[in-house]
This record gives C-alpha cells, structure tokens and sequence, in this order.
C-alpha cells in the first residue's frame, strides 16, 4: 500500500471515529425520567419555566416556583402529595404517568406527559 493511500485510511478512520463519538454525544436525555424514588424533570428549552405543578399518578402533585433554561429539578416521588394530605405509597403503588404543566417566560403554556394519564 502506497504512503498517500495509507495517509487517506487513515485520516477517513480518525473522521468517522470522530463522527460517531459526536453523534454519540448528541443523545438526549428525556424530559421526565422516573428512578430511584425520585421524579427527574429537564427544561431543555431556552425559557424558564414558572409556576410548575407535577402530578404523579393524576391525584399526587408537587409544585416548584421554577425551572431554569436547560436547568432540572428532582423531587422525592414520597413528597408528592394527594388534595386531602395523603401522600403515594410507592411500596404499593407504581408511577404510571407523570404530567408537568408550567408557564414558560414568554407567557406560553408548557405541558409535558410521561406515561398515559386521563385527567391532565
């Protein structure tokens, strides 16, 4: 194999290693995640997002004051509390949707879903 060919190889190996360890960065984390007994929620918008309720299961709900541009917050799921004071029993009790609705700076509203709720 000549120098120049052997030169180009591998310069094309370093480019597409290059490539997919950008492409692999990329990745996006979800918006709600739900592990380990907490409830993990992203901002990945350039807005703050204020007045934020999250409700858990439909009837279990936390509110934050807010969320900064590509800040989080991570809430204890046994924190979430139901309208008459009850709070989840997560040893019997699973997360099966998780519903986050905010007013973004700018005055729009934000909804996000995890899971299928019916109510929110």
């Amino acid at each position: 194999m000549s120098r120049s060919r052997l030169l180009s190889v591998i310069v094309l190996a370093i480019g597409l290693a290059a490539f997919l360890f950008i492409r692999g960065c990329d990745e996006r984390l979800p918006d709600i995640e739900v592990a380990d007994g907490h409830i993990h929620v992203r901002n990945e918008s350039d807005q703050e997002w204020r007045n934020v309720r999250i409700w858990v299961n439909e009837y279990y709900a936390v509110s934050v004051v807010s969320i900064p541009p590509k800040g989080f917050i991570r809430e204890p799921v046994k924190r979430f509390v139901a309208a008459q004071g009850q709070t989840i029993n997560t040893s019997t009790t699973p997360v099966t949707s998780v519903v986050v609705l905010a007013t973004s700076s700018n005055g729009e509203r934000v909804r996000i879903v995890w899971g299928s709720p019916q109510l929110h």
